[in-house]
């Protein structure tokens, strides 16, 4: 979550043991882009994220250990065109690292946690992401992937509600489609990759007293 986050982490530099299947270590990389420009991060490898700077910012929603090491269970690609890339690092304990790139140069990492997971049937997701359920004609319902703005509550004792304002879509607009990429995902178990299709929407908010960003 933090645009800096690329100096505040380090990646262990042992190799893992060559894989059996003959498949790349770090597979899915876009051209141009190889361990070295990624600090080293791989499939299978391990990784110890420091975020010791957002101790400092109780506004902050998101919380992270600094001390434990995490096993990379899988890498993601995603090819955004005219060079553009996100290559996503799947971590044990849920959370993904993602690396924003373009034209081979690491520009930012991210760092993402689930929130809230919903398993919805076929009809539930599709009224999610098409559905009719209108305002005015114009909006869903407040808070629904999409809309201007969405507010979440701290999962901590706290009381507390952050809103976080859209990233993408027409600003003017009060809801706007979320965007559909496609993500090609490799595990230590799979000996090919498999397509994940995302219907996403990116918001943010700044941190209060502080020059950091926070994404949802």
């Amino acid at each position: 979550m933090l645009n800096t986050l690329k100096a505040l982490f380090r990646a262990t530099t042992e190799k893992p043991p060559e894989p059996s299947t003959g498949r790349p270590v770090a597979p899915g990389l876009p051209t141009g882009v190889n361990q070295e420009d990624l600090e080293g991060l791989r499939l299978d490898g391990r990784v110890n994220i420091k975020l010791i700077g957002l101790r400092a910012h109780p506004d902050a929603l998101f919380r992270w250990d600094d001390e434990a090491y995490h096993h990379i269970a899988a890498v993601g690609h995603v090819d955004l065109g005219q060079g553009a890339h996100l290559v996503r690092f799947y971590l044990d304990n849920d959370t993904w690292l993602q690396a924003n790139i373009e034209h081979g140069q690491v520009l930012e990492y991210k760092l993402f946690d689930f929130y809230r997971v919903a398993h919805l049937s076929d009809a539930e997701f599709d009224n999610l992401i098409n559905g009719d359920s209108l305002i005015n004609g114009e909006d869903k319902q407040p808070g629904s992937i999409g809309a201007q703005t969405i507010a979440l509550t701290a999962t901590t004792d706290e009381a507390r509600s952050c809103t976080y304002q859209r990233v993408w879509g027409n600003g003017d607009s009060l809801w706007s489609p979320p965007v559909v990429f496609e993500e090609q995902v490799m595990t230590t178990e799979s000996v090919t990759a498999r397509t994940v299709t995302h219907h996403a929407m990116l918001y943010e908010r700044t941190i209060q007293d502080a020059e950091r960003i926070e994404y949802l």
